[in-house]
């Protein structure tokens, strides 16, 4: 069982912080050749699946403490259990393989929606496999990742040819193409006046932070200014005097801008992106769909309180129903809104009805812990897979712009108080993945 946790720590090491791409491909070698020496590959599979969880996702239990982290290593781990089974029925690493990547793909929708962060592709974003993204989506990719694993789990000539030529097509595979025009945009990463769980008790500090923090940088001619998620903590529409800043700053700037708020709705939050033009006047708004579990909503509350008091202090977000898009110069922006990022469908929808998408997150609540790191690799997954520019900006950091074949063109260090101007390429070119899923 050493060999499995071992297996799953090489496999972790794949993802931010280490980031090593082929420490995906050495565990699930190692992991394979567990099994099929195993007695019990049923326990194999559930510590490999637990500690490869447990590594990647230590930053939930940051702020939260550590039995609602190690629920959720559990809760991961469990899907895991089934690969065991079928190894042990079938004695067949092909069906295994095929096992690994239907799990996950249950992972990522169910239940509550999924969670689908440690999916193996989404350690891959430095692969030379890569532009496999464009072609046959996240899927794809971890399925390249396995099925290598499992060829040079064989130890032979044949199994190490074979794996040269597949990554030999990978690296044959054409770029998406880029673009034409642009957009200059900048970015505000206003920072926070503290970070955990209690960041946003102080929600008019934290606007007051990006309205100052826009004033300072805004020094150039920009088509729009962005805000990350939950930059305005506050209702613009019950507080007066947040609505008439925001006017003010637009008006003085004449610039408009793209600002993550937080709304309510018959006492209820709403997680949204809204458009201000240089007028300050709402000109789209966007309602997050995707929410968080235990994070904007509470799953079996009464359950959920037991293990974490903190859940208690969470008011149900109401999601949104529609997808809304924002315009600017007459280019449409798809607004993704955090955890949406991990979404497929719905980062897929956000694509298909842009020509170029803003991912606004707010990693204060997990600041100084690997998870920025992380979504940063997944959103220039996504760029990828969709072939759209993105800029993504966070209150805390990691902000970045990203092309639409994954490069960072430029990024910001975290926790600090900071701005990033850059340009996104609008796109209307769609991967194959998009077409034939659309």
């Amino acid at each position: 069982m050493v060999r499995s946790l071992i297996a799953g720590l090489l496999v972790s090491a794949a993802f931010e912080p280490i980031g090593i791409w082929y420490f995906a491909v050495f565990g699930f070698i190692l992991f394979l050749r567990t099994l099929t020496s195993s007695s019990q590959p049923i326990l194999a599979s559930f510590i490999f699946g637990f500690f490869l969880n447990a590594v990647v996702l230590v930053w939930t239990g940051k702020y939260v403490g550590v039995l609602p982290w190690l629920l959720l290593a559990l809760l991961q781990a469990v899907f895991y259990l089934p690969v065991g089974l079928i190894y042990r029925k079938t004695h067949n690493i092909l069906f295994t393989c095929l096992a690994i990547l239907g799990l996950e793909e249950v992972r990522a929708r169910f239940p509550f929606g999924g969670f689908g962060w440690t999916r193996i592709a989404f350690s891959q974003v430095q692969s030379p496999a890569l532009p496999i993204v464009a072609i046959g989506g996240v899927l794809a990719l971890s399925a390249f990742t396995l099925f290598v694993a499992a060829l040079l789990s064989r130890f032979s000539r044949k199994s190490f040819v074979a794996t040269f030529f597949l990554f030999l097509m990978a690296l044959l595979l054409p770029s998406n193409p880029q673009g034409s025009g642009s957009l200059n945009l900048l970015a505000i990463q206003g920072n926070t006046p503290e970070v955990g769980l209690g960041f946003n008790s102080r929600a008019k500090a934290v606007f007051n932070l990006h309205r100052d923090a826009t004033r300072e940088f805004a020094k150039g001619s920009y088509d729009a200014i962005i805000w990350p998620e939950n930059a305005i903590d506050i209702d613009p529409r019950l507080y007066p005097e947040v609505a008439a800043d925001i006017t003010a700053l637009t008006q003085e700037l004449s610039t408009p801008l793209i600002a993550g708020v937080v709304m309510r709705k018959n006492g209820s939050p709403q997680n949204a992106s809204i458009l201000y033009s240089k007028d300050g006047l709402q000109e789209s708004g966007y309602i997050k769909r995707g929410l968080t579990p235990f994070g904007e909503y509470i799953p079996l509350r009464q359950i959920a309180q037991l293990v974490s008091p903190l859940a208690k202090n969470v008011n149900d977000f109401i999601p949104g129903t529609k997808r809304v898009t924002h315009t600017v110069k007459g280019i449409s922006f798809g607004p993704i809104i955090c955890y949406e990022i991990i979404l497929d469908d719905l980062v897929r929808e956000m694509a298909n009805s842009s020509q170029a998408l803003i991912v606004q997150t707010n990693s204060a609540t997990f600041a100084g812990t690997a998870e920025s790191a992380q979504q940063l690799a997944i959103t220039r997954i996504r760029a990828v897979e969709h072939s759209r520019d993105i800029l993504s900006v966070s209150t805390v950091g990691i902000s970045a712009f990203i092309d639409n074949n994954g490069r960072v063109l430029s990024q910001t260090a975290e926790n600090t108080q900071d701005s990033l101007a850059g340009k996104l390429v609008p796109n209307s070119y769609r991967t194959f993945i998009n077409r034939i899923l659309s």
